[in-house]
């Protein structure tokens, strides 16, 4: 299907630099953190230079590509156009900078605010290592997304260039309303429901610190909630997910219908709406309730108040979310499921 009906994939990133930045920065961790793990002080440190780290290199990755394709006139054209991101510098170096200055600053912002709100401020090594992988990964995925979309903005790209693009379709890396939407209903529907149960089950208790406590918050308890929110975030997604790319492919009024080349990765998924759905909600539910109670157990939190519960698993749909998302859009772009969508009409 043409790009220009926006049937397109998302930019998530580019694996080489997000690979070799995991690496670099774990490499730190075992350099200076082996075998006693780190205090908070040092995880803020540790969170800026990671931070600094990871945009040099990913900014030197994605630059070096972006040159090559531009050379061969392989500059994406329609992309969409951000006038904030025109306004930021050409140059790699000051780029990075400000890029640096800003995801440093948001790094250590964010971890410690979650350190602190979880009382996590000392961890031993496997923890923290732990810890850092995660928010290594999801931040080199941004910073990769961010030197992208500012090096093919029009003031970057190749006037009249003559060759067709046929690289990837660049995504706006900036948040989204619908994201937030998403997210936001999944994670208050999980409350809800775990408040709904507990009360009926005696779940839902309140300490003599006014603490709310819910019964699948405990270390025990939380397999029930990733049941629960695996089977929310399951049908909230497949849904969003499947309704735009189903009302793109019939917006093609086109005669003839250009397919992608079909991906044996996602082929074997279901085809029809409710079997999707059902398999996605399942591999959701089973994950999420090992990842929960892996989380915290590994963490050693044994209990949370309902604060701690709601940023949890905030923080937990946002990351989540993500590579559902990213498979079942990579499943709908297939050329079997354009071709079943273009037939039921």
């Amino acid at each position: 299907m043409k790009e220009d009906k926006k049937i397109s994939l998302p930019y998530i990133d580019n694996a080489k630099a997000v690979i070799i930045t995991i690496v670099i920065n774990l490499g730190v961790v075992f350099l200076f953190f082996w075998p006693d793990g780190v205090n908070y002080s040092g995880a803020l440190l540790d969170s800026l230079i990671c931070a600094v780290i990871t945009t040099a290199i990913n900014m030197s990755i994605v630059c070096i590509g972006l040159k090559k394709l531009r050379t061969q006139g392989q500059m994406p054209v329609n992309v969409p156009i951000s006038p904030f991101m025109q306004k930021l510098p050409k140059n790699p170096v000051a780029l990075g900078l400000i890029y640096a200055a800003a995801f440093g600053a948001l790094t250590v912002l964010v971890n410690g605010g979650i350190l602190w709100f979880f009382d996590l401020k000392n961890m031993t090594f496997v923890p923290w290592m732990t810890y850092k992988l995660i928010y290594t990964t999801v931040l080199s995925v941004k910073i990769v997304d961010f030197c992208i979309f500012r090096y093919v903005q029009p003031d970057c790209a190749n006037a009249g260039q003559e060759k067709e693009y046929t690289g990837k379709p660049v995504k706006d890396p900036t948040p989204k309303v619908g994201v937030f939407k998403e997210m936001f209903g999944s994670v208050t529907m999980n409350i809800a429901l775990n408040l709904i149960f507990g009360s009926a089950l005696g779940g839902v208790i309140v300490t003599p610190e006014s603490a709310v406590v819910i019964y699948p918050t405990t270390v025990e308890g939380i397999p029930i909630t990733g049941l629960i929110f695996g089977f929310i975030v399951g049908v909230l997604v497949t849904r969003g997910v499947t309704k735009s790319i189903d009302a793109a492919i019939l917006s093609n009024t086109s005669a003839e219908v250009e397919l992608p080349p079909p991906d044996k990765r996602f082929t074997w998924l279901p085809k029809r709406k409710v079997s999707l759905t059902c398999l996605v909600c399942a591999c959701a539910m089973i994950f999420s309730a090992v990842a929960l109670w892996g989380i915290m157990t590994l963490f050693e939190i044994g209990i949370m108040n309902f604060f701690q519960f709601v940023i949890f698993i905030s923080v937990y749909a946002g990351i989540v979310s993500k590579p559902i998302a990213y498979t079942l859009v990579r499943r709908c772009t297939q050329p079997d499921y354009i071709t079943y969508k273009l037939k039921k009409g």
